[in-house]
């Protein structure tokens, strides 16, 4: 009878050897991936915000100078050719208020007067159209308290280069 005691304890050492690895393993761990943070869509930009110019639907000259655009970012900024060589020549405008909806620019433009800019958007998200007319606006020139130029007009927005 102990040889059967003997074998019933190896038997069962045996089944409980086997048993305790697979009741007791550790689980395997496996790397989760991250869940991706959903990134929101990016907002349209407004037309104010643009970096560009604009270009006049009406070509007009003042004093032997042709009006050929205006910028609002990243400075404002109205341009002006010469007719004599037809090169453009940009002035700085000192005062530039671009608000979603409206533009008031005063530009003093060497040798033909001040130059204002006054208008809204016609979009306020902006185009790559350049059929589109995004700006209606009127444009003044004065010198020395005299009207040289005053008419409403409507500009395209061309991306900068």
């Amino acid at each position: 009878m102990s040889r059967t005691r003997l074998l019933l304890l190896v038997a069962l050492g045996l089944a409980v050897g086997l048993f305790l690895p697979f009741r007791y393993r550790e689980p395997i761990l496996t790397q989760q991936q991250p869940t991706p943070i959903p990134v929101p869509p990016r907002a349209p930009e407004l037309q104010a915000d643009a970096e560009g110019y604009y270009l006049p639907g009406y070509k007009f000259t003042v004093r032997g100078f042709q009006f050929a655009s205006f910028n609002l970012r990243p400075d404002a900024w109205v341009t002006f050719a010469k007719i004599s060589d037809g090169i453009e020549h940009p002035a700085r405008c000192a005062v530039a208020m671009v608000k979603p909806d409206i533009i008031h620019l005063r530009c003093d433009y060497p040798g033909l007067g001040v130059v204002t800019i006054d208008g809204n958007f016609l979009t306020r998200i902006a185009t790559s159209r350049s059929d589109t007319a995004v700006v209606s606006a009127i444009v003044t020139v004065t010198a020395d308290g005299q009207l040289l130029y005053h008419a409403r007009d409507s500009f395209i927005w061309v991306l900068g280069d």
